[in-house]
């Protein structure tokens, strides 16, 4: 294993949350994508803001409204030098990278028209789709959107066949948040300039790894979230060229965003305030600043090449373990990607990882339409930064190693073959026995027939694809029938279908389902989706046992 630059293992010493456990193992955060962890001196700068100068901003003559207004500004500041925007007042505070689209769809994109074309691209997050999508039902724009290339890059070809006389905005993100892809700005924005259109770019992903210039780029609108560059949740920035900003009406009105308001009329603010409505958030903002002036001071070259280092490292690895399919393989990548084990669901591949004390995402990752194009329902993310370590990858590969073995050893492992009592289970010491024992009901539940996968029997709040069909048997007790595409969701079906399996509507309004996870600490190990797709199954159960006329079945 390669040896930790000594620069790299003092900065990782500064994340105070990297230094716990998880399931009994030393936490390995590999979620960085989905948000980063904060180093000591933001969560410093955050503390002393509210123990030492809380008070609102631009709006108080005392002293702590003065200091707080001064931090407040300073941060401002701070984010304009780390994005190179030439003027501080280009620099609008929002909640983070999806308001920040939503306020130029609602500002900006008043001026669309019917007709008008905007170019989104399959890589999109829903945050650079779905405020589009509204803005061209209320005004009858149409939207295109570039398609890849097999290996995962943009199609440039037909992008450049794309665009038009009619074409107004490009949004495209800088790094896919799937597939790590690392697209090629530079000519998309001078070719969008070309024909008069202006140009979206959702960086989210990329500040936190790369050097941005806003003024190299020149892109009309830059946006991003704090929390992904090691500050914290609900602040963001949009960056726009002063002078299409001066153009944009508001989008929220309220306190601060005036400069004059009376019953017959109000005069807006100047920049960047006519675009603040409302009190912010001020602590977020300074400690924003905190957080982008101390990634500043650092070595991002060190940074880089040691992200760099760590994701060829990762791949290697990762590409000996049985059934490992990396999803795409973009020409230019940022340390993250996606991948799947082969006939292992990625919720049940992340749910092993978490008990391993191993982060990752599954899931669709917030981009539908790019899981449609590559033909899968979710891959599994792993998502690197600086203060992750080799140790960390290898950790990953052990753990899928491990998923492997245990797949060759659980058809001889002994295990109780159908799930017809509860005590037995409970009966197994420690979550990992009953976890394994679960997974092994799902191997065993059997399959549902398609003619039942309908639309009516999918079950709505499950991020697997989950189906239950009930059917009312002339006896008065009542049939199920149910399935999912994660073996875990199928192992905590398989236990509630004992609990409710041919018996009658009152019979099952008396089975205590919370009583029965308490005891088997589910809701304590299942992530908040996976505990949503259990009790939406169960509200499907509900809905028909406690219908008017089930007294009478």
């Amino acid at each position: 294993m390669p040896v930790e630059h000594e620069a790299i293992t003092l900065l990782r010493e500064q994340f105070p949350l990297l230094q716990q456990t998880i399931n009994g193992h030393p936490l390995v955060y590999l979620d960085n994508a989905a948000t980063s962890q904060k180093p000591q001196t933001v969560l410093n700068c955050l503390q002393r803001y509210y123990t030492e100068t809380n008070a609102n901003v631009h709006r108080g003559s005392h002293t702590l409204s003065n200091r707080a207004t001064a931090l407040y500004e300073e941060a401002r500041q701070r984010v304009a030098h780390f994005i190179n925007a030439p003027d501080s007042r280009e620099v609008i505070w929002t909640r983070g990278t999806t308001e920040g689209i939503n306020l130029v769809a609602n500002s900006w994109g008043q001026q669309l028209r019917e007709g008008d074309e905007i170019i989104l691209s399959t890589l999109e997050h829903h945050a650079n789709i779905v405020p589009w999508q509204m803005l061209a039902q209320r005004c009858g724009a149409i939207i295109k959107v570039i398609p890849l290339d097999e290996n995962g890059d943009l199609n440039l070809q037909s992008y450049h066949q794309l665009l038009s006389s009619r074409t107004r905005l490009v949004a495209v993100t800088h790094i896919s948040n799937v597939l790590g892809t690392i697209n090629p700005l530079q000519e998309i924005i001078s070719s969008a300039h070309n024909i008069g259109a202006k140009v979206l770019v959702d960086g989210a992903q990329a500040v936190p790894h790369l050097a941005v210039d806003v003024q190299a780029l020149d892109a009309d609108f830059y946006v991003f979230s704090g929390h992904k560059v090691f500050a914290p949740t609900g602040i963001g920035v949009l960056w726009a060229k002063a002078d299409i900003l001066q153009d944009m009406p508001p989008w929220q009105g309220g306190g601060e965003m005036i400069r004059k308001v009376s019953f017959s009329g109000t005069e807006y603010n100047d920049l960047p305030f006519r675009f603040e409505a409302g009190t912010p958030d001020i602590g977020g903002a300074i400690a924003l600043g905190e957080a982008l002036h101390w990634l500043g001071t650092q070595d991002r070259s060190l940074l880089l090449q040691h992200e760099n280092q760590l994701m060829q490292y990762a791949l290697d690895g990762c590409q000996q373990v049985k059934g490992f399919q990396r999803i795409g393989n973009p020409s230019e990548s940022a340390s993250l990607f996606s991948f799947a084990l082969h006939n292992q669901h990625p919720h049940d591949v992340g749910l092993f990882l978490d008990q391993q004390g191993i982060a990752v995402r599954s899931g669709h990752h917030c981009a539908m339409p790019l899981m449609e194009a590559l033909q899968v329902s979710g891959t599994l993310r792993a998502s690197f930064t600086f203060y992750n370590t080799h140790a960390d990858v290898e950790s990953l590969v052990d753990a899928l190693e491990k998923i492997n073995h245990i797949e060759k050893t659980s058809v001889a492992s002994p295990a109780i073959e159908t799930p017809n009592s509860l005590e037995q289970l409970t009966a197994l010491k420690g979550w990992n026995n009953r976890y394994r024992q679960i997974m092994q009901w799902g191997n065993k539940l059997a399959p549902m027939a398609d003619s039942l996968k309908t639309t009516d029997n999918l079950i709505a709040g499950c991020e697997s694809l989950t189906w239950v069909s009930i059917e009312k048997q002339p006896d008065k007790t009542l049939h199920f029938v149910a399935d999912s595409e994660a073996r875990v969701i199928r192992g905590l079906i398989s236990l509630i279908l004992t609990q409710v399996q041919n018996k009658t509507a009152a019979e099952i309004r008396q089975v205590d389902f919370q009583a029965i996870f308490n005891q088997l600490e589910l809701e304590r190990h299942l992530s908040q989706s996976r505990g949503n797709g259990l009790r939406a199954v169960l509200d499907k159960i509900n809905q028909v046992v406690c219908q008017p006329d089930a007294t009478e079945l």
